[in-house]
């Protein structure tokens, strides 16, 4: 077998695998695009691979890489817009939001 073959035997035989894990029946018709489109995506790959970069370090200096995040911390009194938010509902019972009934 020549080795573009054998490349075509693989990509049938992961397409059948793929298509038995996902459940799904194809047809003959769609196996033979698949495999056309795995060909073409392979030999997207290999040319990515044989692509010179060059200098990339000229490109793409190496940067130190931090966290961005904010602190866990509380900037406010607790309680500080409590009475704003009771203002703004129907009903409050002993400085709490009174609802409806949820469970029964």
């Amino acid at each position: 077998m020549l080795q573009g073959e054998t490349l075509m035997l693989q990509i049938n035989m992961e397409i059948e695998k793929l298509a038995k894990l996902a459940r799904i029946n194809l047809s003959s018709g769609e196996k033979e695009k698949l495999q056309k489109e795995f060909e073409a995506i392979l030999n997207y790959v290999s040319a990515l691979k044989e692509a010179d970069t060059g200098d990339s370090e000229k490109c793409f200096p190496e940067r130190e890489t931090f966290n961005v995040t904010r602190l866990d911390a509380n900037f406010h009194q607790a309680g500080e817009f409590s009475k704003d938010l009771l203002e703004g509902v129907p009903f409050t019972e002993n400085g709490y939001v009174k609802v409806k009934h949820v469970f029964e």
